[in-house]
């Protein structure tokens, strides 16, 4: 009866969004991945086109959160243990998906390296080995960056600060209301329904509103940046995606017989988001 209670929910949209998920994917590192370091290598690439491809790149991380969207009003639960995810994957999850603050670090990490090498480079000559690797404007881009920008990104690492805890306290309290509702009601079917179903669709809202802040705080970082500082930020952010499906490190974290140290900087409490 319980079990019946639990699972009796439409599966219609897993084996589609697993699809989509694994087309979504390839397109990401096969196509607009190499389209976009193509453009940022090219010293003939105007900023128009280099445009054209952050677009193309914004536009496509947003169509997955879309989806993703549809899929958990479809089943919720499957999305927030999602079987398309590998085992390398799914220990960054957080409400299905990646946690938000992977952006606004990426954007630090820019920040920080433009801030620790500038005594470095007032050593050095003008133009390095990095610098001939790339056109000027892009190796330039990241040099001096507008007051404008740093305080947007301490704005949104604000917000977020107000806003990760609430919706993880969502998540929460919508899973212990339903082991308090489960358990009043363990002897009527019906009201087990009833309860499963109410904190399902709590917990929809609460992927809904995390993948809404995740298009946010997209969406603000490249809204304060000029083209080529979006476009090696939307690389890092496709390089990281892609690194998880990497066949070698993959191999290596299911192999390795001790949990492997991976060694990530976010910059949050940990008790006060999960």
């Amino acid at each position: 009866m319980l079990k019946s209670a639990l699972f009796g929910r439409k599966k219609t949209a897993a084996t589609p969004f697993a699809e989509f998920y694994n087309n979504w994917f390839q397109t990401l590192s096969s196509t607009l991945l190499p389209q976009l370091r193509c453009a940022l290598s090219s010293l003939a690439a105007p900023p128009a086109l280099l445009s054209i491809h952050v677009e193309a790149m914004h536009h496509h991380l947003q169509s997955y959160y879309n989806a993703l969207d549809e899929a958990a009003a479809a089943d919720v639960a499957l999305c927030l243990c999602p079987d398309w995810r590998n085992s390398l994957e799914k220990p960054f999850l957080w409400l299905a998906d990646l946690h938000p603050y992977l952006f606004t670090n990426l954007l630090r990490s820019f920040l920080n390296d433009q801030s620790s090498s500038s005594s470095s480079d007032a050593d050095s000559s003008a133009g390095g080995d990095d610098q001939e690797t790339q056109p000027w404007p892009v190796a330039a881009a990241w040099r001096s960056p507008s007051k404008v920008l740093t305080m947007r990104v301490d704005q949104i690492e604000c917000g977020l600060r107000l806003m990760a805890p609430a919706l993880a306290a969502r998540g929460r309290e919508a899973q212990a209301n339903l082991v308090r509702d489960v358990g009043a009601e363990w002897e009527g079917k019906e009201g087990v329904r009833a309860a499963v179903e109410a904190e399902m669709e709590e917990l929809v809202g609460v992927v809904v509103d995390a993948n809404r802040l995740r298009r946010s705080v997209l969406a603000d970082v490249l809204s304060v940046t000029n083209v080529y500082q979006a476009a090696l930020f939307l690389e890092a952010v496709a390089t990281f995606l892609v690194g998880f499906r990497d066949e070698d490190l993959l191999q290596e974290f299911e192999d390795c017989e001790r949990p492997i140290n991976i060694n990530i900087n976010i910059n949050i409490n940990i008790n006060s988001t999960e």
